[in-house]
């Protein structure tokens, strides 16, 4: 039966009281480090390992780009219990997104749908872009993508930082080998299928949502998929032999705006339909390399942890609202 448009307002209208008592009857816990801090509606055993992480990918990256850190203020990070608490502000307005940035001159703030370890990777995507468009403007936008699904999986075992895992996806894809490689080192957010990063992983028709697998998995649509291309093709240029040891001078023309196919060529003596075909090759290798990285943190990460009233969680939820 067709539902009248009143009807459907005054559901809407119902709806939002329960919004709202949300933000006022929830307790967050707050927790500081020396450069982020975060805001949960979840419990404060996830909060110091959300910030170690963080932390630690933070040191991590700076050290690696040879960067000073961008950000004047600590980095907001608002991390929700559940999926249904992130919807409520999520600002891209899509099911598939499970994390999402703020950014102004003031403060940077990343919103998450949960603090637990496999969401971690959802977050620190949104930061190392952050970072990449605050150090590095120059990057061309397929390398800061490719960095930002390369550097999201880090992650620490055994004392050892991890890189080069597979990013997790909200859905699998098959892509043609038929991609446009010259359309892949010009691509541009919004235009086109080249939308937002986060929005690669929210909508692809044919898209089969539900468990997250590694992006070496080829399955469902015929989508061509830009995350999984820059992806590899970083990865490659990082950790395969013939490109890795020539990789930090190539980065370093891109960030002094050198034009991609020109550094291409003058570095490693390739064109794009060379590349294309390495690519290609790699794409169908069974597994790619994890680097153990010796890395650790000049001191522990010590928060400090508290549980805010249910006014200054309102506000801080508010604020969030505001921004969307």
């Amino acid at each position: 039966m067709r539902k009248h448009p009143r009807m459907i307002a005054l559901a809407l209208a119902g709806a939002l009281p329960l919004a709202s008592s949300f933000a006022a009857d929830t307790k967050m816990v707050k927790a500081v480090s020396d450069h982020f801090e975060l805001y949960t509606t979840d419990n404060e055993a996830l909060a110091k390992p959300a910030l170690e992480h963080f932390e630690t990918v933070r040191a991590y990256l700076l050290k690696a780009t040879n960067a000073q850190d961008p950000f004047a203020a600590p980095v907001r990070i608002v991390g929700f219990k559940s999926f249904g608490e992130f919807g409520a502000y999520n600002t891209k307005h899509d099911p598939g997104v499970n994390a999402f940035s703020q950014a102004s001159p003031a403060r940077v703030t990343i919103v998450m749908s949960g603090l637990k370890k496999e969401m971690y990777e959802y977050g620190v995507r949104e930061y190392v872009t952050l970072l990449l468009d605050r150090t590095a403007p120059k990057l061309p936008y397929w390398l800061k993508l490719g960095f930002g699904e390369l550097y999201c999986t880090l992650r620490v075992e055994n004392g050892q930082l991890l890189l080069g895992a597979s990013p997790a996806r909200s859905y699998r894809s098959s892509t043609s080998p038929d991609f446009d490689m010259g359309m892949l080192v010009t691509l541009q957010p919004g235009s086109h299928g080249n939308k937002g990063a986060a929005d690669f992983y929210s909508q692809a028709k044919n898209a089969a949502f539900g468990k997250q697998d590694g992006m070496g998995t080829i399955e469902a649509s015929q989508t061509v998929d830009y995350p999984v291309l820059t992806w590899q093709l970083t990865h490659m240029l990082m950790f395969k032999k013939e490109y890795g040891s020539k990789f930090g001078a190539f980065v370093g023309a891109l960030s002094n705006g050198e034009d991609s196919v020109a550094a291409l060529g003058r570095i490693y003596d390739q064109s794009l339909a060379g590349l294309k075909q390495d690519v290609i090759l790699y794409m169908k290798m069974p597994s790619h390399a994890v680097a153990g990285l010796k890395f650790q943190l000049d001191k522990p990460v010590t928060p400090q942890v508290g549980q805010l009233s249910p006014a200054d969680s309102a506000a801080v939820l508010a604020e969030l609202k505001s921004s969307k």
